[in-house]
């Protein structure tokens, strides 16, 4: 049995496949450690994983903003720290990283131990963290085609996105039963992705009339914060909810989603075959979001709308649901997205360095 700790958590991309990996790794009989954030979508996406073991670390992003700026520099140093007795205790025989602020901290302090360090990323615009942890990592795991400039090819890998067990499709009116949408009309999925999107909220409010009158149904997706509560109407329901804990139901429900374009929402769209409309988040680091959207928009698998356009996306919306056409065309451009989803490589090269690390400390 192997001691693996896995740095995610922040958001719901870097938590998603960190999640996803440790599930894989338990029911293969080895340990596993999730440091994660103390963000409230942290707190709301682990409830529901008592199977796994998971631990606030310590530690906050670089910027926007000088003083977001200032005040990393001090928070990394509590994070070194916190981490350093963190490690000492747990001993983990391998560590992956799966990017963002969580990540810096045990990257350094596994490095510094020689443990080995494994990153990956989602996106198709690697974020700072994972370019700086790239730098000393034993194995870089990136998206198809995606490579870190300075860094040794051998070391660069192509991989997927670790999905979690319970997002895969079901059938539709199973899905709307789960939960508790009627099983007759239409249903769109508006998310902003696990920390929600105001605009996308209030787009969704700015449109009931129009889905009372077509016989849409809605599960709108608002965040932490955000508005919860019915609208309904003879044949129509309009339902706000901060948070879903059965996304692949949501997924499979809906004859389409409306979303953000992080790596591990387009992943789950296309694992449970839900057209989509990607409008990337505007201030997303490095834009990485409109990366995302456009690789994904130009195999025909979802529609890509910026948010400055966001005026057009009634159109949009009611045109491609009375379009069974384009909507199958997207379905067969999401299955073979699903297809070449494979990270099967990430996993064995995790236990592999563990064991070698394990066997190398007796």
């Amino acid at each position: 049995m192997s001691r693996i700790m896995l740095a995610c958590g922040g958001t719901g991309g870097h938590l998603a496949p960190g999640i996803a990996l440790a599930q894989r790794l338990n029911e293969a009989g080895h340990e596993s450690l999730l440091v994660v954030s103390r963000k409230i979508v942290d707190t709301q996406m682990t409830a529901k994983y008592a199977g796994l073991n998971f631990t606030a670390g310590r530690g906050r992003g670089f910027g926007p903003g000088l003083m977001n700026k200032l005040l990393f520099f001090p928070a990394l140093l509590v994070s070194l720290f916190s981490t350093w007795r963190l490690v000492r205790r747990y001993r983990p025989e391998v560590l992956i990283c799966f990017g963002g602020f969580m990540s810096l901290a045990p990257a350094l302090v596994c490095a510094l131990k020689g443990i080995p360090v494994l990153v990956h990323e989602a996106n198709r615009r690697p974020g700072k963290a994972v370019r700086l942890i790239a730098r000393f990592a034993r194995s870089v795991h990136l998206p198809a085609g995606v490579r870190i400039q300075g860094i040794a090819d051998e070391v660069q890998h192509d991989a997927g996105f670790p999905i979690r067990q319970e997002i895969f499709i079901s059938a539709k009116d199973v899905a709307r039963k789960t939960l508790n949408f009627s099983t007759t009309g239409r249903l769109l999925l508006v998310t902003g992705g696990s920390q929600g999107a105001q605009v996308l909220t209030l787009w969704v409010e700015a449109n009931l009339a129009q889905f009372a009158s077509r016989g849409v149904h809605v599960l709108c997706l608002t965040g932490a914060g955000g508005r919860v509560g019915e609208v309904r109407t003879e044949h129509s329901t309009v339902r706000f909810m901060e948070f879903c804990n059965q996304m692949g139901s949501a997924y499979s429900a809906a004859d389409l989603a409306i979303t953000r374009a992080g790596a591990g929402t387009i992943a789950e769209l296309a694992s449970c075959r839900t057209p989509s409309i990607l409008i990337p988040y505007p201030r997303a680091a490095d834009d990485h979001q409109t990366a995302n959207a456009q690789s994904v928009a130009g195999l025909g698998a979802a529609e890509l709308l910026t948010e400055a356009s966001i005026s057009q996306l009634s159109e949009k919306v009611f045109d491609i649901l009375n379009n069974q056409v384009r909507l199958t065309a997207m379905r067969d451009a999401l299955a073979m997205l699903d297809a070449n989803n494979r990270w099967e490589e990430m996993y064995v090269e995790t236990l592999q360095l563990a064991s070698a690390y394990a066997a190398q400390k007796t």
